[in-house]
């Protein structure tokens, strides 16, 4: 069942979407830990049983159902794509590397090839906190010198017929490096500047538009990506005003806290919906597609706020108070994405 909305540059270009969290996980943690790291207070194997039991739970379940759906599908006689589905590849994702480059392939659930890639930045966290505190008294360079990175992974890429900001389990994990590195640097510079009064929410709604625009012109994402990290920067900004905006009422909130979930429970969901859907209502159309579609979305978010309540909250906080590292681990930011 397709819409065709891909025909839309900004629909075209949503996998934009993974960079831009990727740039708000590296601001967030270097938000979190780099004091900690100047400080000499950072505590390494604590830091990553924090971010396994932040994100390992909800994987670890999304895998198991989507293998419960493959199995459930070759009793019924149902096909999948065999290279979709190969248990030869379940290790990989089960020891969360399968986006550097040990799969050919995204595999069984695979929006997760992201969190394999958030894995290799988890344990790449001191390189970004070592350049952010060696760059503290320049962090215009530090932001500078990870554009230059970007436009350099970028081109080379492109070199060789890859569309970087696409790679997926074609070793994504390279992609999240300058981004990673960017959340750092956008950090640091927000550390020591400010723009002037007012400026932030104007900067967020310009950085937006632009997005929007060059993903409508279908314009390379080498003048896209930069606008993602303006757009976060503005946004911590307007976060440093007094006044609480509409994005901290409650039901945006809500929505942030199981925004991993959904982000997680959305393929199995949507491969047991739309099967039973051709076999219930096949041939679906114009506005009866349409409303197919809300309801998958509906049901995404039921699953989500499921395994958000059922899983992804009580397995991290059942695990941090068991982080055989610390005595007193630190309380993980209520809000922090996982991208």
């Amino acid at each position: 069942m397709d819409l065709g909305l891909d025909r839309f540059g900004l629909v075209a270009k949503g996998y934009l979407g993974v960079d831009l969290f990727f740039i708000l996980s590296g601001f967030i943690l270097s938000h979190v830990y780099t004091c900690a790291w100047a400080e000499r207070r950072f505590n390494y194997d604590s830091f990553l049983c924090a971010r396994l039991a932040r994100v390992y739970p909800v994987h670890l379940v999304t895998l198991a159902a989507t293998v419960a759906i493959w199995l459930g599908a070759l009793k019924l006689g149902v096909r999948f794509d065999p290279q979709a589905f190969d248990p030869r590849m379940l290790p990989q994702h089960l020891l969360l590397v399968h986006a550097w480059g040990t799969t050919p392939t995204v595999r069984w659930n695979f929006p997760s090839w992201s969190i394999s890639a958030e894995w290799f930045a988890y344990l790449g966290f001191p390189v970004a906190a070592i350049a952010s505190v060696a760059l503290r008294g320049r962090p215009r360079l530090f932001v500078l010198a990870v554009l230059t990175l970007f436009a350099a992974m970028f081109l080379a890429a492109q070199a060789r017929g890859v569309l970087f900001t696409d790679m997926s389990a074609q070793i994504g994990a390279l992609r999240i490096i300058p981004a990673f590195l960017m959340g750092a640097a956008l950090h640091r510079l927000g550390s020591s500047f400010s723009l002037p009064a007012g400026l932030g929410g104007p900067g967020a709604l310009a950085a937006t538009a632009w997005v929007a625009l060059a993903a409508s012109l279908r314009l390379s994402d080498l003048y896209i990506w930069p606008a993602l990290a303006l757009l976060i920067f503005c946004l911590a900004e307007t976060s440093k005003a007094a006044k609480a905006g509409v994005m901290s009422t409650a039901a945006p909130v809500y929505l942030g806290e199981v925004s991993y979930s959904l982000y997680m429970v959305h393929l199995p969901v949507d491969i047991v919906y739309f099967h039973a859907l051709d076999r219930l209502a096949p041939g679906l159309s114009g506005a009866a597609s349409a409303a197919a579609w809300a309801g998958a979305f509906v049901a995404c978010l039921l699953a989500a706020v499921l395994a958000y309540h059922l899983v992804e909250r009580p397995a991290r906080n059942w695990l941090r108070r068991r982080d055989p590292f610390s005595r007193r681990p630190a309380l993980e930011p209520a809000h922090e994405p996982v991208l």
